[in-house]
């Protein structure tokens, strides 16, 4: 306990004012590590305990970090992901374990083991750094995040090669056991969790949803991560491997973006004392010794990537500023390397590890300088999005009560808007653009400055309170985000969206939205009335087939919805054809059928369709 309280005060004092001096909060972590351990004011009693209390930190991470494994966002950035993120890992581990035995004459596995853990980047400390100046959009900072995307993932293959290096993660309960038997043990327990996670994690998610209790529903996740975690443990390979697939697991269920929300405190609060027990434990009278082999490490880490990277990133075509970018950012030593460093055995030698961890973690308080120093000195030839950091507004008390909460007044929100009004419905609108905030707010529209993806926001919004939820916002994965986060908490309430296309429509749909408009069909159906009419048709008649193909298609869009995820791709595409050809079939008619099939569903329209 006593030394738990240690840590927790470390965490208080010293890592705010590491962020105040722009050395970031994993820094911020070490230092205080080194502050009140043994090589600083010797505050801790014994470091075991609050040791395996900091490894739950570990675990979180790799959680978060399945979770992200998306399939969705693996295949649309399977390009860069796959193939810049390995060849920065191939590349690194080779250039290392090459030189090592070249140069230094240690053995196989310990130039290996050397080479993946200067493979990784620091993920936190690159992506903050990029998005704090402005330029994760970039396309540096965009393969950036790609390499780093596929760094977090092969920890996993690494953290079981070192085993067969003779690395030591721990053997278990069963670690007498034959290497057959031991395989099936590791292959049972994989889909066991795999299992778990289909068919009794997520009905149990949606049966605790339903109390709407935030803090059944994290015990839930912190149960499901640790069960997961232990069953890895009993059959003899890291807990963190569970955690992993229990990431993966939950990354395409409805849940997921509630799950991170909840976990994210206490991975941040964990992960922080794993970084002080690393930072406690620095041996800085072996620094002291060796202060030059220590310098050496530092720049063969920083100059060594940095070079393979700058050309991988000439490879990929690149531009020269864009490629430099790329290489600064990915530079430095990353947090897994000390869970592998950890990991190692007796792979390397102590004085090796405390070396390289030393070195890793200078490495890493250099990474924020040396970005912001590239940016600053080589990048002004550089286009990227700049965006303005700005905390989210305070909605004013009387708009929390009314009716219709919308997210987004771009073009479409702020027509959709003034209709509202226009009838006597007020609105309380949020949107991530303050310039456009800003533009909107001298004609009469007031909005407020905030990511409606985030629940807590859109509570603090009203969202309680809320008769409606339109998303009139252009982003398609964050509409569906936003609807994944907030049906499971309100299956109640009227949820209307804008649609990007009708692919955008059936999965929206399919997550339970009341109503889609897919954004240019309605003044596409305008223009094509306007069309008809140049060409000679008749305005009446153009106005029955206009009624006609809209209430059809509003139709087929819902029936195609279904089977959009039930059936096969060739099934839906022939049901698709088949109602195309229906239309076809119904527009082609004489004037009197055309009048039989119109609908007063369709909205009556002057010189604009309220829909476009």
């Amino acid at each position: 306990m006593h030394d738990l309280l240690i840590y927790l005060l470390a965490t208080i004092v010293v890592v705010p004012l590491s962020k105040f001096a722009g050395l970031g909060s994993v820094i911020g972590y070490l230092l205080s590590g080194v502050l009140i351990g043994p090589q600083g004011l010797k505050l801790l009693t014994q470091q075991q305990g609050t040791s395996e209390i900091a490894e739950f930190g570990v675990i979180m991470m790799l959680l978060l970090i399945g979770l992200e494994l998306n399939p969705k966002l693996l295949w649309k950035m399977r390009g860069p992901i796959f193939g810049l993120g390995m060849m920065q890992m191939l590349g690194t581990i080779g250039l290392f374990t090459g030189g090592l035995l070249l140069f230094s004459g240690v053995g196989f596995p310990a130039a290996v083991t050397i080479g993946m853990i200067v493979s990784v980047s620091s993920t936190a400390i690159a992506l903050q750094t990029l998005q704090e100046q402005g330029y994760a959009k970039s396309a540096g900072g965009e393969r950036s995040f790609a390499v780093l995307l596929f760094q977090d993932m092969a920890v996993i293959p690494m953290l079981a090669v070192l085993p067969f290096l003779g690395g030591d993660i721990g053997n278990g309960a069963h670690g007498a056991q034959s290497p057959l038997m031991k395989a099936l043990l590791v292959f049972g327990a994989v889909i066991a969790v795999m299992g778990a996670g289909r068919f009794l994690i997520r009905p149990a998610f949606k049966l605790i949803s339903r109390t709407k209790l935030r803090e059944a529903f994290t015990a839930m996740a912190l149960f499901i991560v640790l069960g997961a975690a232990a069953l890895m443990h009993a059959v003899g390979l890291s807990p963190a491997l569970g955690a992993f697939l229990a990431g993966v697991v939950l990354a395409d269920s409805e849940f997921r973006h509630q799950i991170e929300a909840d976990i994210e405190p206490f991975k941040g609060l964990l992960l922080g004392l794993f970084f002080i027990t690393i930072g406690s434990g620095i041996r800085f009278d072996l620094i002291a010794q060796r202060p030059l082999e220590v310098a050496q490490w530092i720049l063969l880490i920083i100059l060594g990537k940095a070079a393979l990277v700058f050309a991988i990133g000439r490879i990929a075509k690149l531009r020269a500023p864009e490629s430099l970018l790329f290489a600064i950012s990915l530079a430095q030593g990353g947090e897994f390397a000390f869970v592998l460093i950890g990991r190692t055995g007796g792979l390397l030698s102590p004085e090796t590890a405390q070396i390289l961890t030393a070195a890793i973690a200078i490495s890493m308080a250099l990474a924020p300088l040396l970005i912001k120093l590239t940016i600053r000195k080589g990048m002004s030839r550089l286009e990227c999005v700049t965006t303005q950091q700005r905390a989210p507004d305070t909605v004013d008390e009387s708009d929390r009560d009314n009716p219709v909460l919308v997210v987004g007044i771009g073009r479409f929100g702020q027509t959709l808007v003034r209709f509202l009004r226009a009838n006597g419905y007020r609105t309380t609108v949020l949107d991530i653009d303050s310039e456009q905030i800003d533009i909107i707010a001298r004609f009469g529209i007031k909005s407020y400055f905030g990511d409606g993806s985030n629940l807590d926001l859109l509570r603090a919004a009203g969202l309680d309170r809320a008769k409606v939820l339109v998303l009139a916002i252009d982003e398609a994965e964050t509409a569906i985000r936003i609807v994944e986060t907030v049906r499971p908490q309100y299956p109640n309430l009227p949820i209307f969206t804008r649609a990007y296309d009708r692919i955008h429509a059936y999965k929206l749909l399919h997550l339970g939205v009341n109503d889609v408009a897919i954004e240019t069909s309605g003044s596409a159906l305008y223009l094509g009335g306007e069309i008809l009419k140049s060409l000679g048709l008749k305005p009446e008649r153009v106005e029955a087939k206009a009624k006609l193909f809209y209430v059809n298609n509003q139709r087929s869009i819902r029936d195609l919805a279904k089977r959009f995820h039930e059936e096969d791709e060739t099934s839906f595409i022939q049901a698709s054809k088949q109602l195309a050809e229906q239309l076809d079939t119904l527009l082609r008619s004489d004037p009197e059928e055309l009048s039989k099939g119109a609908s007063s569903e369709w909205p009556r329209v002057q010189n604009e369709n309220p829909l476009a």
